[in-house]
């Protein structure tokens, strides 16, 4: 029985076996280096399944560089502990954002994942797919081929749908999950209930394309039928796949790509290094060429960087490194988006948070074994089983409450631009001491955020972590989003506390004044974790990095396949999106073989 069943150790092999070893960046040229027809650089959520796509065919060899290793412990595939970013056994890099300018200068925690599978071996499991106007949207901005009817077949391929089996859900893909229909707090489901009451759509598929844009809906999540975590490893390049396709399919980890060789405008292969950091004096630079095409998989805060390490972005950021422009490329790290998040928060009996595991070593013992032996408990659900999508334009300025009959005149009102994700537990950036009480949150993100940030380099150490400006607030018309949402989730909280539910309060706004309101939102903005948009497709003239096939401009043989592609934020959480950007890249570069 898992975890004690003996497991097959993965067949990953170092940066020696990878590729040939560098003398000087010169040597490349002459050198006979080791081959692949493919390098995917990055074995992210994205990364893992187009790897796994291209090697379907045995006459195609496709080489994976990981920057991190395989974390395939026990407690990586328990849901709620393999999603606390703040343990520190998880794979995860920290490293502090730039000082948010429009928000009191706050700093905030920049999140790395660093692990096959990325940011899918250590999330919050949502399989959001987005609203069918994400991408219809997509298309508008002149994207045609990336509309939710062309894309709905990749979603469709790549799941494995547990609690759902319709036309428009797979049930035979590599992707395994299910809707948590269990909400194991009371407070929750109050809030359920008050949300329905507010006119909100009670939703059991949100992954359907027919449901309406405001709704308060069980979410699906990347679980399998032993309540285990599925990240995009697990579903695409688990053990036994890799050791069947092992002459063809290399997966190198521990490796950190330095930058992408070109010649005469052809991406022509890729330089790469142990990113284990030694004392050695000297770091040796290894090298491999891949005779079709190269393939950025970095996410959207990694590729915009490789690329620039490799002299492709705005030649003024690369000047100031010394680094050589091949391609005057603009908008590479430009258009950063991220969901932006505000806590508000309330005091509730603690038995009925997630706390109660902390301060009580007889609830913890209790919730594991029910897990361990029964697949039941917290430890096999998710943080936020439950969550509310709205469009601000729909809500009662005053109530809250969604209008009947709802407006759909404003720009975007076809998805949603507000979430709440109702979470037990504290939701600021870091408690300020070790929470003996218990904590609700109502976690609000602007969903379709105006503000945008942007990717720079530190330096031209590839060991470093990218200067990242999220933005947030840089638009003011955030602010009204955020206004709103907040006006929700307090009318939200008084009505359950009218059902004679107990809340304190305990960090909300002072008052509901504009000027409060927005005292509150500068000084608690928060990260939500889905960097996107930094390689976005668009018109080169208007700051796009890659086309509609995700090919580079200016360079030939090179793509890039993760969030920063997203031409704008989906207004969902974005693991399932990047998942179909792969499927569909890879079908591109199939067509091409």
């Amino acid at each position: 029985m898992w975890p004690f069943n003996a497991r097959t150790k993965y067949p990953a092999i170092s940066v020696e076996q990878a590729g040939t070893l560098l003398q000087t960046t010169e040597h490349c040229k002459s050198l006979s280096a080791v081959t692949y027809d493919y390098i995917v650089v990055g074995g992210g959520t994205a990364g893992c399944c187009l790897a796994a796509r291209l090697s379907e065919d045995p006459s195609v060899s496709v080489l994976v560089l990981e920057r991190g290793g395989v974390h395939d412990i026990w407690s990586s595939r328990i849901p709620l502990i393999s999603s606390n970013p703040t343990d520190k056994s998880n794979p995860i890099f920290r490293s502090p954002s730039a000082p948010l300018e429009a928000a009191e200068g706050q700093i905030v925690d920049i999140i790395h994942a660093q692990t096959l599978g990325g940011g899918s071996s250590v999330n919050g499991l949502l399989v959001t797919r987005g609203a069918v106007g994400d991408f219809d949207n997509w298309a508008a901005l002149g994207h045609p081929s990336w509309d939710y009817a062309s894309l709905n077949p990749y979603f469709i391929k790549s799941e494995k749908s547990l609690s759902h089996h319709s036309n428009d859900r797979g049930y035979s893909g590599p992707w395994v999950n299910q809707t948590v229909t269990d909400l194991p707090f009371k407070v929750q489901r109050k809030v359920k209930d008050a949300a329905i009451a507010f006119g909100l759509a009670d939703v059991t598929n949100l992954n359907s394309p027919t449901i309406p844009v405001d709704v308060c809906a069980m979410v699906d999540a990347a679980i399998d039928e032993d309540r285990r975590r599925v990240s995009t490893y697990h579903a695409f390049l688990p053990a036994e796949t890799v050791q069947k396709r092992r002459d063809h399919l290399k997966i190198c980890i521990n490796a950190v790509a330095t930058r992408i060789r070109l010649d005469a405008g052809v991406a022509v292969g890729v330089e790469f290094g142990s990113s284990q950091l030694t004392e050695e004096p000297v770091a040796h630079t290894y090298y491999a060429q891949a005779r079709k095409e190269i393939v950025i998989c970095c996410g959207a805060l990694g590729s915009p960087q490789l690329l620039l390490l490799s002299g492709i972005g705005r030649k003024e950021d690369l000047d100031e490194h010394g680094i050589e422009t091949a391609v005057d490329l603009p908008g590479v790290g430009a258009h950063l988006q991220d969901h932006a998040g505000l806590p508000i928060m309330y005091e509730v009996p603690l038995e009925d948070t997630m706390l109660h595991i902390a301060n009580s070593a007889w609830k913890g013992l209790l919730e594991f074994g029910k897990y361990m032996f029964a697949r039941k408990g917290m430890l096999g659900s998710i943080v936020s089983p439950l969550t509310i999508f709205a469009h601000s334009s729909h809500l009662d300025e005053k109530t809250a409450k969604v209008i009947s009959p709802i407006p759909a005149a404003a720009p975007g009102s076809n998805r949603p631009d507000l979430e709440i994700m109702p979470i037990a537990y504290w939701c600021a950036e870091a408690p300020p001491y070790k929470i003996k009480i218990g904590v609700f949150s109502f976690l609000l993100c602007v969903v379709q955020p105006k503000s945008l940030g942007s990717v720079r380099l530190a330096s031209r150490d590839p060991h470093a972590r990218p200067i990242v400006d999220l933005g947030f607030l840089s638009n003011p018309e955030d602010f009204v989003l955020f206004r709103k949402g907040v006006t929700l989730a307090l009318r939200l909280a008084e009505e359950v506390h009218r059902q004679g539910y107990p809340m304190k309060k305990l960090q909300v706004p002072t008052s509901e004044s504009k000027s409060d309101v927005d005292d509150y939102i500068r000084a608690n903005i928060r990260t939500c974790y889905h960097y996107a948009s930094t390689c976005r497709m668009a018109r080169r003239e208007d700051g796009g990095v890659v086309n509609d096939e995700l090919e580079v401009y200016g360079v030939r043989g090179l793509r890039v396949c993760d969030t920063s592609v997203f031409p704008c934020i989906t207004s969902s959480h974005t693991m399932a999106p990047a998942v179909v950007v792969a499927e569909k890249c890879a079908d591109m570069m199939k067509k091409r073989m």
